[in-house]
């Protein structure tokens, strides 16, 4: 079941490390045909539930990163009460969006190597508090790169050891994020819920997440 109001969980209180959260919305809807992040979903947009959600996790700070010339997405933003990064040029892949959105993190909090992000795609409008809970279980003492799965298939978020930012920042240009996670062990985390599953890639994706969402 969704919740249709994602309720302020103090869950979080409850570990000892500092949660983050990079949304990286700098990308084209190729797939979807017209920008997907403003399509309503209700009283929301797409981006305002990807927000949303994570604001629903007590603690986590989540940033999103968007691309130039875009007005709209900066505006969603603000209202939804996130962090904004808007980067002045085009970047080659989400490897270079999220790297901006590391630096800016680190720049703000200062994490230490024992803290944690999560990398929350934005067409990913539902991230349940639950599900964060089983991913950072233990994440300290694995500090390795942890992904939620649903009836054997991998979802997001995924949560990462802050310490691996230093390792992705090193990774050889050209090669992507997953091709690091793959390189420094992924740990597989079942969870119960299927909304880890639900991305936002095409016209078909989205009706079925309003016929799911009842709006």
């Amino acid at each position: 079941m969704i919740p249709g109001h994602l309720q302020l969980s103090a869950f979080m209180s409850g570990f000892s490390f500092m949660l983050l959260a990079v949304i990286p919305a700098a990308g084209h809807s190729t797939r979807m045909g017209r920008p997907k992040l403003s399509l309503p979903l209700g009283d929301r947009t797409v981006l305002e539930w990807t927000i949303g959600s994570l604001k629903s996790v007590a603690g986590c700070e989540a940033l999103v990163v968007i691309g130039p010339h875009t007005p709209e997405l900066a505006r969603l933003v603000e209202s939804a009460g996130a962090h904004l990064l808007q980067i002045e040029h085009p970047t080659p892949d989400m490897r270079a969006t999220v790297e901006a959105g590391l630096d800016w993190l680190e720049k703000r909090f200062a994490p230490a190597p024992n803290d944690a992000w999560l990398l929350c795609p934005a067409d990913v409008p539902i991230v349940e508090p639950g599900v964060i809970r089983q991913l950072a279980v233990d994440s300290r003492s694995s500090g390795g790169v942890r992904i939620p799965t649903h009836a054997g298939k991998r979802g997001h978020p995924a949560l990462i050891g802050w310490k691996h930012v230093a390792g992705i920042r090193a990774f050889p240009a050209g090669r992507g994020l997953n091709e690091y996670f793959r390189q420094c062990g992924i740990v597989e985390v079942p969870v119960n819920s299927d909304t880890i599953l639900l991305d936002l890639d095409t016209p078909e994706d989205y009706a079925r997440l309003r016929e799911r969402l009842a709006v």
